[in-house]
């Protein structure tokens, strides 16, 4: 079971990660309404970014979860 600590250590990773590469991973936190939004931008013209989570709860363990397992899938440590 994934804890919010853990959301926290693969935010900072998958941004790590990104630094320096033409697409990175931004991510907005608000733990007073528990929620997160995660937006793949692409750093070449002509691409827009894409938004894959926008104002996620993660209010119940499921929840938490879910985006969790919702962002290590879209990210870069997948394929570490």
């Amino acid at each position: 079971m994934k804890t919010f600590k853990d959301l926290l250590e693969l935010i900072a990773t998958e941004t790590e990660l990104s630094n320096g590469k033409q697409m990175t991973m931004e991510f907005s936190i608000d733990t007073h309404y528990k929620w997160i939004s995660f937006t793949q931008c692409h750093n070449l013209e002509g691409l827009e970014d894409a938004k894959i989570i926008s104002n996620g709860s993660f209010k119940t363990p499921a929840q938490l979860q879910e985006i969790y397992w919702t962002i290590y899938n879209k990210g870069r440590v997948q394929n570490l």
